[in-house]
């Protein structure tokens, strides 16, 4: 067994482990004995579930327990009562969580045995059903077509943005931190960190659980915003986040793509005329 497939092994053993904890973390809120303790203890299962199918790219597994765990958070900061529909909600919910591990568990086990009874099947090559317009395709239509490759044409290059986001206590006893979220977002390109400490209070009044700082992020990158906010994904409930992007610098002009084909060029003054 390798390496990897052991690791893997072991996160779905622990998943079972949290699906026990969350379980019965429920049900004591269920009967109306849950304490921020117990709500804690729910919270952190999810939690836990989230950062290990984010180990391993299981990104509807991600999306679901983000979504489930986000809803924790607001029961857990008080900003939403844990009455009888939420609570029913949550029990459905962790019945869709449960179903979610066992197909990320079970998926590509199954999918391997299945391949084994294709005849000829190679290691990583699965035969795909020619489709009747794919067949039709090889038929001889009288002219030859031009690829064009628009790529980034109208959104390449670099673009300027700025993040804007203040933790939350929650999000320090996650075990997030600002300068990893801040490393992974200059990573993506080049800028400059500024720290608003005008919410810090006096030393007498400081609380060490407490998170009083707020950081903006003036980013340069060719990544876009999608790229920035996946950073966010496992803080996104812990903190205010908000992306903006920046107008371009007054004076910088784009670079027209060289377009050497008269037809092509025909084509894009069209295309700039319609926008």
């Amino acid at each position: 067994m390798g390496a990897m497939t052991e690791i893997r092994r072991t996160f779905f053993e622990e998943c079972a482990e949290q699906m026990v904890e969350l379980d019965l973390g429920l049900s004591e809120m269920e009967a109306g004995s849950g304490d921020a303790e117990t709500i804690g203890r729910v919270f952190r299962a999810v939690h836990s579930i989230k950062g290990g199918a984010g180990a391993f790219h299981l990104k509807q597994l991600v999306r679901f327990s983000l979504t489930f765990e986000g809803v924790l958070n607001e029961i857990r900061s008080d900003r939403l009562a844990p009455d009888a529909a939420v609570l029913a909600l949550l029990r459905r919910a962790y019945t869709v969580l449960g179903d979610l591990v066992a197909v990320s568990r079970d998926e590509e086990e199954v999918f391997l045995e299945l391949r084994t009874l294709i005849p000829g099947a190679e290691a990583e090559d699965v035969p795909e059903v020619e489709s009747e317009s794919e067949s039709e395709a090889e038929v001889d239509l009288g002219f030859t077509p031009v690829a064009v490759d628009f790529g980034n044409l109208f959104d390449g290059g670099e673009k300027r943005f700025q993040i804007t986001f203040k933790p939350r206590p929650e999000l320090y006893a996650n075990a997030n931190e600002s300068a990893r979220l801040i490393r992974e977002c200059l990573a993506l390109g080049s800028g400059e960190v500024f720290c608003d400490t005008s919410a810090t209070p006096l030393l007498d009044a400081l609380v060490p659980e407490g998170a009083f700082l707020a950081w903006t992020i003036e980013l340069t990158t060719e990544s876009g915003e999608d790229a920035i906010r996946e950073i966010f994904d496992f803080a996104e409930f812990d903190c205010d986040l908000a992306i903006e992007r920046l107008a371009e610098e007054d004076g910088a002009a784009e670079a027209e793509p060289e377009i050497l084909d008269p037809e092509i060029a025909a084509l894009f003054e069209r295309l700039k005329a319609a926008e």
